[in-house]
């Protein structure tokens, strides 16, 4: 069997395979004399039929049956000859020429994983902050428990800053409602009866209005001009000038609940005092900054994976994991309230992003792949199996059932990978070199009084 392969950019090589006249000649009998064994024919005892007559019965099938033994076996003889690593055949070009001399050549276009070698690995440099829980930090937590257990109670002052209103209002465009000009216009730049707003001008309604609203009293009637930017989200409107009209029916204030004893059961059980509140908050937090150190030592581990080596990767893989992630972007935007048109403009947008994410983190997963290799990390069978019981129990399926349907397709398989790829990662991490840095302060709103 004559091999050439020939390599090209981008994870490409085209491997040219000739078969001679006589191994050819040799398979085809093999195949025939299967025929012969296995088909059975008017007037031939089953296996006595004659090999003439079952080449020219089944000349089309014995065709194809060689055929495929031949690319099949030439394909595994290239890769071995070669120490290819082959992750897909793309194509077979020139396919299934027979030559003259009966000797039988096609060429195979095969996609590789990539070469490279492996950057040094073990202890990347990594900086996280050390872990410290003040007082102050406990009270912060607390303080965000309060909030939400707040209540809102009616004043009889002029509305500020950080207060509710209920407040109606209609909008008009050049003197007429603005659904008369502007037919699709949102429900909420129509007509609104007694909703609540909370006046925080660092999160405005629209441009100024909550600035507008500050000393409005109970019963109080306004009329607001209102300057759209020309980036407004409904585009008719974009530089127009909208009037509301508005009635302000209450006046409400904020009341936070004080740190209690009353309070702390109302949390946690009647078992739960301040002390015990303030210990559990004190432990919830030293996760958080836990959970977000590991996350932390991921990103740099990963980051300096991706920086420290440059090689090709097959544009195939990358695409397919552009669309996948292309496809989850485009989910999460219609999740939040994103419509299609809106989706369609940020359409770019949302595929460049993909298309980077995706050509990183193909990329770090070769690396990973061949850090699992050299390491000789692995997956263990009491690993994968309490993945799948866990997949299940999310499923809602029974673990037998679940376990019926993922074998007969590739769910395992592809687990086990991430689960390889994630044990790498868990090494590499626990061999980065760590230098702690003075803690950081988390950033977190506080409203309230």
């Amino acid at each position: 069997m004559n091999i050439n392969v020939e390599h090209q950019p981008n994870c490409r090589a085209i491997a040219h395979v000739r078969v001679p006249g006589e191994e050819v000649n040799k398979n085809r009998d093999e195949i025939v004399s299967y025929f012969a064994r296995q088909v059975r024919l008017p007037g031939y005892r089953p296996g006595k039929t004659p090999k003439s007559v079952v080449a020219k019965r089944y000349e089309a099938e014995i065709r194809s049956e060689l055929e495929n033994q031949l690319v099949n076996e030439g394909l595994r003889q290239a890769i071995k000859n070669e120490g290819l690593e082959v992750l897909n055949v793309l194509s077979v070009k020139d396919k299934l020429h027979h030559d003259p001399d009966r000797s039988f050549s096609f060429s195979a276009e095969l996609m590789l994983a990539p070469k490279f070698e492996l950057p040094d690995y073990k202890g990347i440099p990594v900086k996280l902050p050390r872990i410290e829980v003040t007082d102050a930090d406990i009270d912060h937590d607390l303080l965000h428990m309060r909030e939400r257990q707040q209540t809102f109670e009616d004043v009889d002052r002029a509305a500020a800053n950080d207060d509710v209103v209920s407040l109606s209002y209609s909008v008009s465009l050049d003197g007429r409602p603005v659904e008369q000009t502007v037919p699709d216009v949102p429900e909420h730049l129509k007509k609104v009866e007694e909703q609540w707003f909370l006046l925080d001008t660092e999160e405005d309604f629209l441009p100024g209005f909550y600035a507008s609203m500050q000393g409005i009293t109970k019963g109080a009637q306004k009329k607001v001009e209102v300057a759209l930017p020309d980036d407004f989200g409904v585009e008719a409107l974009r530089g127009r000038t909208i009037v509301l009209d508005v009635t302000c029916s209450a006046v409400k204030e904020k009341r936070l609940p004080e740190l209690t004893e009353e309070f702390a059961k109302k949390i946690g059980g009647e078992e739960m005092t301040v002390e015990t509140l303030r210990g559990e908050v004190r432990e919830a937090v030293r996760r958080r900054r836990e959970q977000a150190r590991d996350q932390s030592t991921t990103n740099q581990v990963l980051a300096a994976l991706h920086d420290r080596i440059e090689f090709d990767i097959p544009q195939e893989i990358i695409n397919r994991e552009a669309q996948r992630r292309t496809n989850e972007m485009a989910q999460r935007a219609m999740q939040s309230g994103m419509g299609q048109e809106e989706l369609m403009k940020h359409q770019e947008e949302i595929v460049g992003a993909a298309t980077q994410q995706a050509r990183q983190s193909v990329k770090v997963n070769f690396i990973l792949e061949q850090v699992a290799q050299k390491e000789q990390i692995e997956v263990s069978d009491q690993q994968l199996s309490a993945a799948l019981a866990s997949w299940a129990a999310r499923s809602g399926m029974p673990v037998k059932k679940f376990l019926a349907e993922a074998k007969k397709g590739s769910l395992i398989e592809n687990l086990r990978g991430d689960l390889l790829l994630q044990n790498t990662l868990n090494f590499l991490k626990d061999n980065a070199a760590v230098e702690e840095t003075d803690p950081e302060t988390e950033r977190c709103e506080v409203h309230g009084r």
